[in-house]
């Protein structure tokens, strides 16, 4: 039996039919993802669709037809890689395939990939980090180009080091499927005083609470300084007609 709840006011609210409840449900749904993730998730359904057909399989993505998957995909690309495309058919299956994460993490589809990685996986290959001093040399070969494209590629560079900012944070995607301005940093949010200037990150894939973040960037003492950097580009765009 239910308990009782006390009573309280509730503000008068008018019924939906259950045709906007599954209209508003899915409009939801369809942005629990970021943009990029979902492109990448497709990326990895159409991958799958594509060793279902060539191998004469079922679509059901079992434990033996995902194990399968596996198998072939590994011996094509980095094991680890495989782990992330076998994420992305997970979330693009189940609505059709509840039980497509339970066949995701069997002993079957584990040990596979634990197998793999253990034959085929190469160690994890990272850029050298840029050092000040290759900073330097980049802005000494701007020099003073009065280019509006050198001035914002300078501005990029040093406020990216200095912030430790992803370079999808800092530029417009060329990919059309993936510009938003919920994720784009406008003008008139920066804050700018003599030791440091301020903006706001509206939005980024990692943040789940959506509540953006304001990045803060001092002035330097020793080159190379992202605040005269920063200041020169924002006086060059000031004379411009760009809006963005």
């Amino acid at each position: 039996m239910l308990p009782t709840p006390h009573k309280s006011r509730q503000p008068v609210r008018l019924p939906w039919t259950l045709e906007r409840l599954v209209h508003e449900r899915a409009i939801a749904l369809g942005h629990a993802l970021d943009t990029s993730t979902k492109l990448a998730y497709s990326s990895a359904l159409n991958s799958f669709l594509n060793f279902v057909h060539l191998h004469h399989l079922p679509i059901d993505p079992t434990p033996e037809t995902l194990s399968l998957y596996a198998t072939y995909m590994c011996h094509h690309i980095e094991p680890r890689s495989v782990d992330s495309y076998l994420s992305g058919i997970c979330s693009e299956l189940e609505a059709f395939y509840p039980a497509v994460r339970t066949a995701r993490v069997s002993p079957l589809v584990s040990r596979t990939m634990k197998g793999f990685k253990r034959l085929r996986s190469k160690p994890v290959v990272r850029k050298r980090a840029l050092s000040k001093d290759e900073l330097q040399h980049a802005l000494t070969s701007l020099g003073a180009s009065p280019s509006y494209d050198d001035v914002l590629f300078a501005a990029i560079l040093t406020t990216g080091f200095h912030a430790l900012l992803r370079l999808g944070e800092l530029v417009w995607p060329d990919n059309v499927a993936l510009q938003t301005y919920r994720k784009l940093t406008m003008r008139a949010t920066v804050k700018l005083t003599d030791g440091a200037f301020e903006f706001l990150l509206p939005a980024h894939k990692a943040d789940a609470f959506f509540e953006g973040n304001h990045i803060l960037v001092q002035r330097s003492a020793t080159a190379p300084d992202p605040h005269s950097a920063f200041c020169r580009y924002l006086k060059k765009k000031n004379a411009t007609n760009f809006s963005a």
